[in-house]
Formats: structure tokens, C-alpha cells, sequence
């Protein structure tokens, strides 16, 4: 995030989850519930980069209070870890939150902040499957990352 905040946290796939197309617009999506979920209160009017457009289709709806709709493949069979699925959560706290705003930034396009998002998910994938301190060089990737997106706002 442009305050220098940011989140390492991963999961696998389950048995619930779709394939294909639907699992990665879950991800994506489950993305923006972790970071609305790394505040204790999400800041007014933030924005929120997306560089999937289907997913941002999904936040626009939602907010316009379409909660009940949910991706093709997303099970809301109850889960053991939570009172609710992770995307109707999400669907909730962001029909509540018009002062949210949702962008499309292009992928793999050299912006700053998705590159660094892109960066730390590869870093979180990785940790699912190997044993490594990965926090050093996740906190080094941000912080480069963010130096230059703070440079390209000066000029």
C-alpha cells in the first residue's frame, strides 16, 4: 500500500475452491479482503488498485449492493475457520463503504505499486511450499518499491 504497509499472508487451495478463470478472480478478490482486513478501520476514501477487471466488475457491483451475487464456483457452504465465507464478507464491507474507490491499473505495465503487489505475491506463493525467513527481503521490495512510486508523484 502507498503507506508502506503491506501483507505476506497466503493460503492454498482448498476443496471448495473453483478452477481455472473462477480461481484466480477468487484470489484476486480475496486480495482485497486481506487488505481491507490489515486495518482496524480501513481509511476513508481509499483507493484500490486492481489490475484484474473482473474482479473490479465484482467490487463495482457489490458496491452497488448486489451481495448476494457471487463469482460462478465460489461455494458458500459454511467454512470451519469462519463465521462467513471470506467474498460475502467482502461483499458486505464494501456495499457499506461508498467512499471506497476501485481502479483498474494495467499489469506488468512497470506501475510501481503493482509490481510490487506482484512481487510479494510470488514471495507468498513460494512460502506456502518452502521453509524461508521471507519478511527481509518482502520489507526490501516494498520499501524499494515505494521509494519510486513516491519519486514518480513529485515529478
Amino acid at each position: 500500500m502507498s503507506d508502506g504497509r503491506y501483507g505476506l499472508r497466503s493460503r492454498g487451495t482448498g476443496r471448495l475452491d473453483p478452477t481455472g478463470a473462477s480461481r484466480v478472480l477468487i484470489n484476486e478478490l480475496r486480495a482485497v479482503d486481506f487488505l481491507l482486513t490489515a486495518y482496524d478501520d480501513p481509511p476513508p476514501a481509499m483507493t484500490v488498485l486492481v489490475d484484474n477487471l473482473s474482479a473490479l466488475r465484482w467490487l463495482h457491483r457489490w458496491q452497488s449492493g448486489a451481495v448476494a451475487d457471487m463469482p460462478a464456483g465460489y461455494s458458500l457452504r459454511r467454512r470451519r475457520w469462519a463465521d462467513r465465507p471470506t467474498l460475502v464478507r467482502l461483499a458486505e464491507q464494501v456495499s457499506r463503504r461508498p467512499d471506497l474507490s476501485f481502479q483498474h491499473v494495467k499489469a506488468h505495465s512497470g506501475h510501481a505499486l503493482n509490481e510490487a503487489a506482484d512481487g510479494l505475491s510470488h514471495m507468498a506463493r513460494r512460502r506456502v511450499g518452502e521453509s524461508f525467513d521471507v519478511r527481509p527481503r518482502a520489507r526490501a521490495l516494498a520499501e524499494a518499491f515505494l521509494r519510486d512510486w513516491h519519486a514518480s508523484l513529485i515529478h
